[in-house]
Order: C-alpha cells, then sequence, then structure tokens
C-alpha cells in the first residue's frame, strides 16, 4: 500500500508539472541513463584494459629478468667449479703451475663475457690474473670495495655498475669465493665482464613488442646496464622505482635473483590506454547522438505545442513594452498558454491604468523636485557666500590682531620702554651723587635701579612675544630659533630646527602663521609635554611649506581634549590659521608616545 502511494504521488507530481518542464525532465532522464550505462561499462572495460596490460608488462619483465639470471648464473657457476679446484689452495702460483693453467681454462670459457679473471687472496691482494699481467701482482684490487660483500659473506656476488679510471667501456664484477679447510675463505675469483659483452642488448630487443615499449637494466645505484632504447647518461630515479606509473609512462619491475638488479619495463600512457580512449570516444559520441535526437523530438514537440503560441504573445509584450497597450492578446495554445495569455490581458488592463496614475504623479514630482532644486541651490549659495565672509572676517580678525600686536609692541617699546631706561639713568646718577655715608639710601635706589632693570627685561619679553623684531629683521627660521632657546632650552629640552629649501622669503602672511603655529606648539612642548627632545623641521617642495613640530613627552588624546573647549583654544587657533592660507593641519599624539603637529601650506594661495 506505501508503495502504491508512493508511485500515486509521483505521477500526480508529474501531471501538476507544466509540458515544458515534463518534457525537459523526461529529456534529461534519459540522456543521463544513456551516459550512466555507457559509463559504468567504459569504466569495467578500462580498468580490465589497465590491469591487463600490467599483467603483460610484469611478465615481460619476469622473463627479462629470468634470462639474465641464466647467463648469470652460468658464470659464477664455472668460477665456483673452478675456485673448488685444488690447484688454488698453492697461494704462489707461476704461469706453468697446474693453478694458472686452471684458471686460463676457465677464462677461455668465460672469454664470451669476461676480459679479465683475477685471483685475490684474503686480504684483496692480486695473486694472479688471464690473461697474465705481472705489473699488478701482489697489489691491492682497485675495487675491492665493490665486490666486498662476497670477501665478507662467503657467498658468490655481483656488483653494480663500474665505471673504468680512463673512461672506457663500463664493467661490472663476478666474485666468488675460495674454500679452505675448516671453512675459510681463502680468496677470490673474480671476473670482470664489460656490459656491452653480456648481451643484454639483444635479450632486450628480443623481449620488446616493438612500438614505444622500452626495457631498461639496472643496478642498485639506479645506473642503467642495459637498454632496448639507450639515452647516455640516463639514469632510474628512486621516486620511479616508488610509483608504478608516472608522467606519460606506466612502469613495472622485476628483481633478479642472482644480481642487485632490476629490470624495469616501460610503455607510453597512451599505448596503454588506447583501448580505453577508443571506448571513452564512443561513449561521447553515443552520448551527442543520444542527446541530439532528444534535443530534436523536444524541439518539434515544444515548437508546435508550446513556442508557436508563445511566439504570438511575444509579439503582443513588444507592443506593449513600446507603450501601446492596445494590442489585443491572441488565444490559443495548450493550457498553460491559455491561461497565461488570459492573466497578461488582465495585467495589460492593469498596467495601462497603472501608467496613467504613474504620469499624473511624475508630472506632480517634477514640480516639487524643481522647486525644491531652486530652494537647495539658493541655500548653497547663500551658504557660500556666508563661508566666504566668515573666511574674510577671521583673516582681517588675525590681521588686526598682528598689526595690534606690532602697535602694542611699538608703544611699549617707545613709551614705557623708554620711562624706564630714564629712571635706571637717574637712579644711577642719584646714586653717584650721594655721599659715602648714605649707605642706607644708595642701597634704595640700587633697588629701585634693579627693579626697574628687570621690568624693562620683561618687558622686552613682552615686546618680542607680541612682535619679535627678528621676524621682521632676519626672517622665520632665526625667529623660531630665538623661540626654541626662550622657552625650551631653560627647561632641559633639546632641541634641533631645520630649514630646508628656504633661499627665498615666504610671504608675510605665510611667515606670521607659522611663526605663531610654532610659537603655540614650542609653548605647549615647555608647559606639558614633559619631554627630553623636540624636532622642529620647515621644508619646502615645489610650492608647499611643510612644517613639523615633534616631541618624545607624554602625550594626550587629541579627541578629548578638543572636546574641551578651553584646552582647545591653542590647538583651534592653529588650525584655523593654517586653513586660512588653504592649507592643511594635522595634530597626532597619544598618551606615553608623545606628539607630532604636521601643516602643509601652498606658497601660491591667493
Amino acid at each position: 500500500m506505501g508503495g502504491k502511494t508512493m508511485v500515486t504521488k509521483a505521477i500526480d507530481w508529474l501531471t501538476d508539472l507544466g509540458l515544458q518542464w515534463r518534457i525537459q525532465l523526461l529529456t534529461v532522464a534519459g540522456v543521463l541513463a544513456i551516459f550512466v550505462l555507457f559509463w559504468i561499462v567504459g569504466l569495467r572495460a578500462i580498468e580490465e584494459s589497465r590491469r591487463q596490460n600490467l599483467q603483460n608488462q610484469m611478465a615481460v619483465a619476469n622473463l627479462v629478468a629470468s634470462s639474465l639470471d641464466q647467463r648469470l648464473n652460468g658464470a659464477l657457476s664455472l668460477l665456483e667449479t673452478t675456485a673448488a679446484q685444488p690447484e688454488l689452495q698453492d697461494p704462489s702460483p707461476t704461469p706453468q703451475s697446474s693453478a694458472a693453467s686452471a684458471l686460463r681454462d676457465a677464462q677461455l670459457q668465460l672469454s664470451s663475457y669476461g676480459r679479465r679473471l683475477y685471483w685475490l687472496d684474503s686480504q684483496g691482494g692480486i695473486l694472479w690474473t688471464e690473461p697474465a699481467n705481472h705489473a699488478i701482482l701482489l697489489k691491492p684490487f682497485p675495487d675491492l670495495s665493490a665486490i666486498r660483500p662476497a670477501l665478507e659473506g662467503g657467498d658468490r656476488y655481483v656488483s653494480s655498475l663500474l665505471q673504468p679510471a680512463d673512461l672506457g667501456s663500463p664493467y661490472v664484477l663476478l666474485a666468488t669465493p675460495i674454500p679452505r679447510s675448516g671453512g675459510e675463505i681463502g680468496g677470490l675469483l673474480v671476473e670482470e665482464i664489460g656490459v656491452d659483452q653480456l648481451g643484454l642488448e639483444s635479450v632486450l630487443q628480443q623481449a620488446t613488442s616493438g612500438g614505444s615499449t622500452r626495457i631498461d637494466v639496472f643496478d642498485s645505484t639506479g645506473q642503467i646496464l642495459a637498454s632496448s632504447r639507450p639515452e647516455p647518461g640516463r639514469q632510474i630515479t628512486h621516486s620511479e622505482e616508488d610509483e608504478l606509473g608516472h608522467g606519460d609512462e606506466v612502469l613495472t619491475f622485476a628483481s633478479m635473483k642472482t644480481a642487485p638488479w632490476e629490470v624495469a619495463v616501460r610503455e607510453p600512457v597512451q599505448e596503454v590506454m588506447a583501448p580505453a580512449n577508443y571506448l571513452r570516444r564512443q561513449i561521447v559520441l553515443g552520448g551527442v547522438i543520444a542527446l541530439v535526437v532528444a534535443l530534436l523530438l523536444t524541439w518539434w514537440l515544444i515548437t508546435r505545442q508550446v513556442l508557436q503560441p508563445i511566439q504570438a504573445l511575444d509579439e503582443a509584450s513588444a507592443q506593449f513594452a513600446a507603450g501601446n497597450l492596445d494590442v489585443a492578446l491572441p488565444d490559443g495554445g495548450i493550457d498553460e498558454v491559455a491561461r497565461l495569455t488570459a492573466n497578461l490581458e488582465q495585467m495589460r488592463v492593469r498596467l495601462d491604468a497603472t501608467l496613467e496614475d504613474h504620469r499624473r504623479w511624475n508630472e506632480a514630482l517634477e514640480e516639487m523636485v524643481e522647486e525644491r532644486t531652486r530652494e537647495l541651490a539658493t541655500l548653497y549659495e547663500q551658504l557660500e557666500g556666508r563661508e566666504t565672509m566668515c573666511k574674510r572676517l577671521l583673516g582681517k580678525v588675525l590681521t588686526g590682531q598682528e598689526e595690534e600686536r606690532a602697535r602694542l609692541a611699538r608703544e611699549l617699546h617707545d613709551a614705557v620702554g623708554q620711562s624706564l631706561t630714564a629712571v635706571i639713568m637717574t637712579t644711577t646718577a642719584v646714586e653717584n651723587s650721594l655721599p659715602d655715608d648714605l649707605v642706607s639710601g644708595k642701597e634704595k635706589l640700587a633697588n629701585v635701579r634693579n627693579i626697574a632693570v628687570q621690568s624693562l627685561h620683561d618687558l622686552r619679553g613682552l615686546i618680542f612675544d607680541l612682535r619679535p623684531e627678528v621676524l621682521d629683521d632676519l626672517g622665520l627660521g632665526l625667529a623660531l630659533h630665538s623661540q626654541a632657546k626662550k622657552y625650551l632650552e631653560p627647561a632641559g629640552i633639546q632641541v634641533q630646527i631645520r630649514a630646508a629649501g628656504l633661499k627665498d622669503q615666504l610671504p608675510a602672511e605665510v611667515e606670521t602663521a607659522v611663526f605663531r603655529v610654532v610659537q603655540e606648539a614650542i609653548t605647549n612642548i615647555a608647559r606639558h609635554a614633559q619631554a627630553d627632545e623636540a624636532n622642529i623641521s620647515l621644508t619646502k617642495k615645489g610650492d608647499r611649506l611643510i612644517v613639523r613640530v615633534e616631541d618624545n613627552g607624554t602625550g594626550f588624546d587629541p579627541d578629548v581634549v578638543m572636546q574641551r573647549q578651553q584646552k582647545a583654544w591653542g590647538l583651534r587657533g592653529m588650525e584655523e590659521r593654517i586653513t586660512l592660507l588653504g592649507g592643511k593641519f594635522y595634530v597626532g599624539s597619544r598618551p606615553g608616545n608623545g606628539t607630532l603637529v604636521l601643516a602643509e601650506i601652498p606658497l601660491d594661495h591667493d
């Protein structure tokens, strides 16, 4: 009952879908079924082809390894037979001795492979050679390390590939121990065999089946002893030995029993996978054919039942898009298309009414926007004029302030300064005219004179703060030096002042603004920074002047200070002076990290 219910629900669900979706669903399902079927068959065929190829390669490798084992085993067996002869128990052979004769017979049998037969003692010294070479007798065997396992293990051994010192033909060594009574090893019989004399190439050529298959024989160090397709200098790396297949080739290996050598059979992946690739192409071709057939059937069905009615609706909708809502919608088509036509007709009527409402609202909104735009333009012009007026007034205030400072400084110098100078001269003259016995009177006059001198000194400092004469006479640099000397040096603060590019005199308003900004910064360092170092720099770069004042004091939080109106007056005044000149002002500081005051002023500002 549950199964029937699920089937019924599935049928109902398919029925509820539109015709177009049902056709598309069936098309996709058919194409997917075909592809899945071909794919499963293809995977099985590919896996079987790969397994069969690997088995064939492994059989070839084992066959070549067995053939080479037979050749080497025959040579080693002959050496073992010769080593067991009692004539080799005499360690002092001569050309006429039976031992030398036995070695000549053995070398004669091995002449098709070997180049020279060596008789070594237990220490590796050469006792005799065939063919005879008296020049090397009783000397250490030069390649003893290559056959030492035979001397130490007491068993036959085949060496890796060796290169002669004269760069001649490479060779290998076959070694068998010479037994002594008591189980001791009395020495070794060693046959030197040239790799080209083993006849490996002919064996490999016979084992290859043509094409791109390659068979390599290599020793334990990876050196190639023989190859069906020789490549000079090529070696088998460990990465190749560790992998069954790599790059564009498939590899199989077979180890030899007689020697520590291996046989590698490699074949290009393209040849190995040729059947699988053919099958893939067949799968793709079959899938394409199935897809084309399904698409053609779908196109025929949808064109006659769906597309033609929809094209009529499309033409009507194009008229709607152009603004012509008077076009009547055509009837016809399947149920879905008929319902769509009815819905579109209702939408056309509603859309026509909505567009009419929108036109009326748009006209009203355009009038309102134009009115608001005019009002905003008027307000912007007023704000811009007020901002310009504020800047001008602020500039006049600062200019008037500087002029008033200069006037007050002149009056203090001309009036009060002269009066204090007269008091000092008068008290000095009166003190000098009094008799010597009027000590009390002279002391009082001296106190008056000292008070006047101190007042004159304070007055000059006040005059300098109001308008330093050095700024007018010698320029900005010396004026800043005097300010630093006056406020920073007495506080024990080491200050460095650098000026670069200030050969020409700056505009008067720029010099005044920079002087006041640096003066305020110096005052803040002396009063609040608790610093021991300060740096002041003036740099002219093109048409800009960059002012930088930095200290290593306690620092502060600029945001917090700017919120406190009384403490922010100095910083606000500095910023206003720089902004008035069209420049940029920046204060950077953090508690415990010192303070940086940076200003950038354009010199072509009007």
